[in-house]
């Protein structure tokens, strides 16, 4: 999976030679964005085990981005604006790179822990362990200190270049009178899992990292999905 990331940073100029396949930026973004999403799905897949758990996943989150956000953000910022960089002149295919980057994030995480919690003869014992690694600060992004200096300097370009980023994408989505959800994929995949093979999805809330997507059903019934950084729930 690792290769298909590297793919997709190289299309989206993140990538180094091919002695360094992820470039000091590109190693940051990922590092940033894999260690946010996979802490979401060990507190999607804790929420539910006990109330213990739902306790201490909701406690560990609130805690860990605190301490992190701020670079999660940045690592978010230095992805959205290279590809800005791209859709200037190609805005499906950058959009289009940005989904399935954004996708794979996700993909990667869900099936690590799934198969960590198929395999668990305790569930609760495994979700306290991990979630009070990241609630005492183990996974925190400060644990790599080259990675962590990447994230340091995408903040202050955040900081100086934001507005310029804004006016480019506002540009864009003018020019092509089109606007590009970056959890398309993963809520086509979500409308198969929930009996809705082939949805036809579209993008009513483009506000990230909060998205709003509706999809009509092939039996005419419509399913409505709320994400928020890629993780992507149906909403009743």
């Amino acid at each position: 999976m690792r290769s298909v990331i590297s793919m997709l940073l190289l299309s989206l100029g993140l990538v180094g030679c091919s002695s360094n396949p992820l470039s000091p930026t590109g190693e940051a973004v990922y590092y940033a964005l894999q260690t946010d999403t996979s802490l979401r799905s060990w507190v999607d897949a804790c929420y539910d085990v006990s109330s213990e758990t739902k306790q201490q996943a909701l406690r560990t989150q609130r805690n860990w981005w605190k301490r992190n956000g701020a670079f999660v953000e940045s690592a978010d910022f230095g992805l959205a604006y290279d590809i800005i960089k791209v859709t200037d002149d190609r805005a499906e295919t950058g959009a289009r790179m940005a989904m399935a980057l954004t996708w794979q994030v996700v993909e990667t995480a869900e099936q690590e822990v799934n198969e960590l919690m198929t395999g668990a003869s305790d569930k609760e014992d495994l979700c306290l362990r991990i979630l009070e690694r990241y609630n005492e600060g183990e996974m925190d992004l400060r644990g790599n200190e080259e990675l962590y200096q990447g994230l340091v300097k995408l903040q202050r370009r955040s900081q100086s270049q934001g507005k310029d980023l804004a006016m480019k994408r506002a540009s864009v989505e003018k020019r092509t009178k089109t606007v590009y959800g970056r959890s398309f994929y993963v809520v086509e995949k979500l409308a198969k899992r929930h009996g809705c093979p082939g949805a036809q999805v579209q993008l009513l809330k483009n506000d990230w990292p909060h998205e709003v997507y509706d999809g009509r059903c092939p039996d005419g019934s419509y399913i409505l999905a709320r994400c928020e950084w890629g993780n992507c729930l149906i909403t009743e």
